[in-house]
């Protein structure tokens, strides 16, 4: 089973890019057919400028200017390519595009190669397992035959058996000459051969490598100073000091460009050391400084097991042609069976010997091949700031990256657990994978933690700054250290983002994109946001303050930014939306700390107005919480038509206490109302009918005091 994985960097970055490209598409599908036109200084038009998202191809890397060096480190290959024109970036590109496309061919032959060689250990085994399955069963047949009488149902039963144990051998020498068959094969092929060589090569130096640690324990056993000290440390010298020769050939020929001449000379500077480090620890080992045992149990036997393939195959050839002339059809099975036996004895043991050290080989290469994958790493990190650059000055770059997103995915074979755990350790230890990512990890968690203490230091300070602001509200202030906050948060996220590989303009595209759609998909909501940042800045009502909006006279019990919850004198909660509050009319009755106190009242025409001005004075003066000042006051009107006389008691008092002041005041002024005489007018009410029988209709007003007897003739 094979799960297909991707680097996290590159996922997210080219799923956002993914989004940016169909957007492109759809709008430059619209203008496709119209090229672009430049016009000169006449007027006239000039040949249009056309700039195809296709690879260009035949370039050579030597040519380019920002390839001469594959390991150049990132910000001096933005240096390098700013000052470019557009023609000289897409040089620059395919040069990039030819590397690492050589780097892919190079990757996929040598997972062909593992793929092999997991095929060949499979048919080693199962064939392994074939003879010892035979020999099992040949071995339980003859048992049987000597236990068994002939002519008895048990003879008959154990003859059935020899014949199947029989078949079983021959299956099982079948399978052999087929696994055999299949590694000659496999030994054929070039490319196959050429990546088996490299893993050979790279094991020798592994075991190099596993030889100096050996050898420097064994030198601490040793006398310091001693003639045996100095020679063991002389031969340790030699073989560091080759190792390191060979770690600087390595790093030369991964900075050279394939098939020139510095890649010619570095590659035979390389193969040079190797064969250094294999000398120098050849000679340890004949010193006795890294015994056989402390030796890797890894090492591969290539060689050893093709020999031995090839001795089982000659073997089982010269048994079977000897068979062949000396039985001159005169054998019975029994005989049969045991040359089979014997062409396949130590066969079994033979083919696990070679599977075990087939899979050491298949574990060197998956070692190399994700080294390979990280050299890849190293040069599409390059080869994308050259696609920046190049869609920085107007060029198109679809091309390019959509092959890159194409060859970075990575075939995990689960089935291959050792190889699987070979190439996760490898992976994380390898500078442009595991040890990258943890560096690159740790800055995501340090930029994340640093944003965090500035969003908490920035948001105190705003919050102490507003709250010194007179007239600024508490839901404001709340919302302004929300937003700076959350919005530091958010700028350090996305900085953190770019520690990780992820290009932030496709992301901040598809955001800007995603935001344009929700505009129109949320116009109301977005209405009431911004209506309730209009409530907040201009603070005509904050919580606990009595209102009259959207003709609901009520406390107001929070806002925020989508809607207004308001609570009424019965005690029901109202929850407005914000467009609905700042769209009406909003009469706030507790913004100052004054209130005014007022009560309208109705007297009869001929009542004296100053009478009911001396006793509106005396109850308003009389209550301790009645301001002073401003005073009570007295306004009488009245309309001709009415008969009566309305007046206006007006006193002042503290915001909060108003009501019970009200009544208070409501109580004094019926009770002293009454002992004084002062009698309230009884409100008239115009009644007007028709006389069905006359067709008109006239105005009648009705005492409602007296009874008023209607005609018969009147319909209300």
């Amino acid at each position: 089973m094979l799960c297909r994985l991707r680097f996290v960097f590159d996922q997210f970055a080219f799923v956002s890019s993914r989004a940016v490209l169909i957007a492109t598409l759809v709008s430059g599908s619209t203008f496709a057919a119209l090229p672009v036109f430049a016009q000169d200084a006449d007027g006239k038009e000039a040949t249009p400028v056309l700039v195809e998202s296709t690879i260009v191809g035949d370039v050579d890397p030597e040519e380019a200017s920002t390839t001469q060096d594959l390991t150049i480190p990132l910000d001096e290959l933005k240096l390098l390519a700013r000052p470019l024109t557009l023609e000289e970036l897409q040089v620059e590109a395919a040069a990039w595009f030819f590397l690492l496309k050589e780097k892919v061919v190079e990757i996929s032959k040598v997972e062909v190669a593992i793929k092999r060689e997991n095929q060949a250990i499979q048919d080693s085994r199962d064939a392994a397992a074939a003879v010892e399955t035979a020999k099992a069963k040949l071995t339980e047949a003859e048992a049987a035959l000597e236990e068994a009488t002939e002519g008895t149902p048990e003879y008959e039963a154990a003859t059935q058996q020899f014949e199947e144990a029989k078949a079983a051998l021959n299956e099982a020498e079948q399978k052999v000459k087929e696994t055999l068959e299949s590694q000659k094969e496999f030994e054929e092929d070039e490319d196959i051969k050429e990546a088996v060589q490299e893993a050979e090569k790279e094991e020798e130096i592994t075991k190099a490598r596993n030889i100096l640690e050996e050898a420097r324990k064994e030198r601490e056993d040793l006398t310091a100073g001693s003639d045996a000290y100095n020679a063991a440390t002389e031969k340790i010298d030699i073989l560091d000091a080759a190792l390191i020769d060979l770690e600087s050939a390595e790093e030369d020929l991964k900075g050279a460009i394939p098939d020139s001449p510095e890649f010619q000379e570095a590659s035979q500077q390389v193969e040079e050391a190797r064969t250094k480090v294999i000398q120098a620890a050849d000679a340890l080992v004949g010193a006795g400084l890294a015994p056989e045992e402390a030796q890797p149990e890894t090492s591969v036997e290539s060689e050893e097991a093709e020999q031995e393939l090839e001795q089982v195959a000659s073997d089982l050839d010269q048994t079977q042609e000897r068979a062949t002339t000396d039985a001159d059809g005169e054998t019975d099975a029994a005989e049969d069976a045991g040359e089979a036996a014997e062409r396949l004895e130590g066969v079994d043991e033979t083919l696990e010997e070679v599977a075990e050290a087939e899979a050491d080989l298949k574990n060197q290469l998956v070692a190399n091949v994700t080294e390979l994958q990280e050299e890849q790493t190293a040069i599409t990190d390059r080869f994308k700031v050259i696609l920046d650059a190049l869609e920085a000055k107007g060029g198109d770059a679809t091309s390019y990256r959509t092959y890159i997103e194409a060859v970075s995915v990575i075939e995990f074979d689960l089935e291959d657990t050792e190889g699987l755990g070979v190439r996760l350790v490898s992976w994380l230890q390898s500078e442009e994978g595991g040890l990258r990512w943890a560096i690159n990890i740790a800055r995501f968690v340090g930029i994340l933690i640093a944003a965090w203490i500035v969003a908490e230091v920035l948001s105190r300070i705003v919050n102490r700054t507003l709250s010194n602001i007179g007239g600024t509200s508490s839901l404001f202030r709340e919302f302004v250290v929300m937003v700076t906050h959350r919005g530091t948060v958010v700028i350090g996220a996305l900085l953190a983002l770019t520690s990780l590989g992820v290009s932030l303009g496709p992301l901040l595209a598809v955001v800007g994109g995603a935001s344009f759609v929700l505009a129109f998909a949320l116009q109301t909501n977005l209405g009431n946001f911004a209506s309730g940042l209009m409530l907040m800045v201009n603070k005509p009502f904050d919580v606990g303050d009595e209102v009259k909006i959207a003709d609901y006279w009520a406390y107001v019990v929070s806002i925020t930014l989508s809607n207004t919850k308001i609570k009424d004198f019965n005690g029901n909660i109202i929850t407005l939306p914000n467009n609905t509050v700042w769209g009406g009319d909003i009469v706030n009755y507790t913004h100052s700390d004054k209130r005014r106190l007022g009560f309208n009242i109705y007297v009869s025409f001929d009542q004296d107005i100053d009478q009911i001005k001396d006793v509106w004075f005396e109850i308003a003066k009389s209550h301790p919480q009645v301001l002073e000042t401003p005073g009570p006051t007295i306004f009488p009107w009245s309309s001709s038509y009415e008969g009566r006389i309305g007046v206006g008691l007006k006193a002042w008092c503290e915001t909060g206490p108003y009501w019970s002041i009200y009544a208070d005041l409501l109580k004094l002024l019926q009770k002293r109302f009454k002992e004084a005489g002062i009698e309230l007018a009884v409100p008239t009410q115009g009644i007007r009918f028709s006389d069905a029988s006359l067709k008109a209709s006239m105005p009648l007003t009705i005492d409602c005091e007296k009874d008023t007897q209607l005609p018969n003739n009147v319909d209300l």
